[in-house]
């Protein structure tokens, strides 16, 4: 098994944002595909923290910080154009769905660190390759 998880992102529009983007497979703790808008989630384990103020019900003394927890996700988007503009992959049974491409991954041998996460054809009636066009890392409550 690899260590990483290697994406490659292509968007002919956004020259600065193409490339190579790695992510630890050991942080993996979900990985989830929306069909009709073609974003693939990864979600992160651990959480991360953000402080927030809040006013203590009763007429309490002012403020209380408060610690909420979030989950970190990336998001990335799969398309059928190198541009990153419209074309959402058609995938009937999911049988080549970009989730799957990344469990294949996970699960690979392939000799070295990373394994590259390769998107195939979708399955339209007249198949279309398709590719990453971003790639991002938020939090997400």
């Amino acid at each position: 098994m690899s260590k990483f998880l290697k994406f490659n992102i292509v968007d002919s529009t956004a020259l600065l944002t193409q490339g190579t983007e790695l992510v630890n497979v050991d942080q993996i703790q979900s990985v989830s595909y929306a069909d009709a808008t073609g974003v693939l989630s990864i979600v992160l384990e651990g959480a991360v923290s953000s402080q927030a103020q809040y006013v203590l019900a009763g007429g309490g003394d002012g403020t209380v910080p408060a610690t909420a927890l979030s989950q970190r996700v990336i998001t990335t988007t799969v398309r059928t154009t190198k541009d990153g503009t419209a074309g959402v992959p058609n995938i009937v049974n999911g049988s080549k769905s970009p989730q799957k491409a990344v469990y294949a991954a996970m699960t690979a041998n392939p000799g070295g660190v990373q394994s590259t996460v390769q998107l195939g054809l979708d399955e339209a009636a007249t198949p279309i390759q398709m590719y990453f066009s971003d790639f991002a890392i938020s939090a997400v409550a």
